[in-house]
């Protein structure tokens, strides 16, 4: 697959409400969008100004030292709240999960991720609240290790580092889980994330 090819394909889980996940693979960050905006316009402008955002981010901030710094600094700050809360989790069985976090977004904007080492919500597990643009880099850690998910609002896994290659979009209004990324050729695979605020 080319690069540009790539960075066109996508797969989205989006789940409305107590439904079932609606899934579709093989589709553009355009199509994306579209299907969001049949179930939330409000989520749909979000995700747009998400992308709009990574565009920026890949002009303006990669290939410059010094913005890349200061990029990495303010995301870092931002990821205390993942970090703690990825701690207070960890105490916890995956069964619980779901009921703390809810817990969580009763009383501030937390983010948004639950990212699973194994399918089935098992093995270790990191709560993302920040876009994040390499699992690599520490508070995290957690690279090509997601096999399975749960998710609070707009979510935007990629391949690569620096939001690069094939996405997964995690859509949940409120909430959506995804027991094998395996399903999207996706397990063991994401390398950056992005958040939708």
């Amino acid at each position: 697959m080319s690069s540009q090819s790539e960075e066109n394909s996508a797969a989205v889980v989006i789940q409305v409400g107590d439904s079932e996940p609606e899934v579709h693979d093989g589709v553009s960050p355009d199509d994306v969008i579209g299907i969001i905006a049949r179930a939330d316009e409000g989520m749909a402008g979000r995700l747009r100004a998400a992308e709009e955002r990574v565009k920026a981010i890949r002009a303006e901030v990669v290939g410059d030292p010094d913005m890349t710094v200061e990029y990495f600094l303010l995301q870092r700050a931002q990821s205390r709240v993942g970090e703690l809360l990825s701690h207070d989790l960890e105490h916890l069985e995956p069964g619980e999960h779901r009921a703390r976090v809810d817990q969580y977004h009763r009383y501030a904007e937390v983010g948004s991720a639950l990212l699973y080492r194994d399918r089935d919500f098992k093995g270790g597990s990191k709560f993302f609240t920040v876009t994040w643009p390499n699992f690599k880099w520490w508070p995290y850690k957690f690279n090509d290790a997601a096999s399975s998910a749960k998710a609070w609002g707009g979510n935007i896994l990629f391949q690569h580092t620096w939001y690069g290659g094939r996405r997964l979009y995690l859509v949940g209004l409120p909430y959506v889980e995804f027991a094998d990324l395996g399903r999207f050729d996706f397990n063991d695979m994401a390398s950056s994330f992005v958040s939708l605020p």
